[in-house]
C-alpha cells in the first residue's frame, strides 16, 4: 500500500550554526588555557635567565668581605648584592603580566683569598630570584589576585682577582 502522506522536509538552516557554537565552546577555553600556560612558561624562563645573569654579575667583582667565610648572607649596600640587583632592575622589567621581584637573596662563600702576591679568589656566590606571574585568563581566574610565584637559584664561582700589592 502506498502512503498518501507527504514526506516531511528536514530543516537544516540552523544545524551549521549549532555545530560552530558547539566547537567554539570547546576550543575557546582550551586556547585561553594554552595562552595562560604559555605565560607561566615564559615567566619561568625569564626568572631563570634573570637569576643566572644576576648571579654572574654578583660574582664578577670583589666579594662583600675579603675574609674567609661559609654561607654569608649578602645584603643591600654590599657590592655583590648591588650588582645583582642592578641587573634585575634594569634588564628584567617587563610589560607582561609578570614581575621579577627586586628583592633578591644572595649568599657567598669565600674559601681562600690570595695574600700580597694577588690571584683569584676561591669561592662562589648563590643568587635566588622570585617572579610573580598573573595569567590573564582561566589560570588567573583559578588562582585569583595572588598569581603564581616561582623561584630560581643559581650558584656561580667568584671571578674576582686580587691585584698584586708588590711591585
Amino acid at each position: 500500500m502506498v502512503s498518501l502522506k507527504p514526506a516531511r522536509k528536514r530543516h537544516r538552516e540552523g544545524q551549521g550554526l549549532v555545530e560552530v557554537v558547539g566547537v567554539l565552546i570547546c576550543v575557546v577555553p582550551a586556547v585561553l588555557l594554552v595562552i595562560d600556560l604559555g605565560m607561566i612558561a615564559i615567566g619561568a624562563g625569564l626568572n631563570d635567565q634573570a637569576c643566572r645573569d644576576a648571579a654572574r654579575a654578583a660574582a664578577s667583582g670583589p666579594p662583600s668581605d675579603l675574609t674567609k667565610g661559609e654561607n654569608r648572607q649578602v645584603g643591600a649596600g654590599t657590592a655583590p648584592y648591588d650588582r645583582a640587583e642592578a641587573v634585575v632592575k634594569k634588564i628584567y622589567s617587563t610589560r607582561l603580566p609578570m614581575k621579577v621581584r627586586e628583592k633578591i637573596e644572595t649568599v657567598e662563600t669565600v674559601r681562600d683569598i690570595p695574600t700580597d702576591i694577588g690571584g683569584a679568589v676561591d669561592g662562589e656566590i648563590s643568587v635566588k630570584t622570585t617572579i610573580d606571574i598573573f595569567p590573564p585568563f582561566l589560570a588567573g581566574a583559578i588562582v585569583g589576585n595572588q598569581g603564581y610565584t616561582l623561584n630560581s637559584t643559581h650558584t656561580v664561582p667568584i671571578t674576582y682577582v686580587v691585584p698584586n700589592k708588590n711591585p
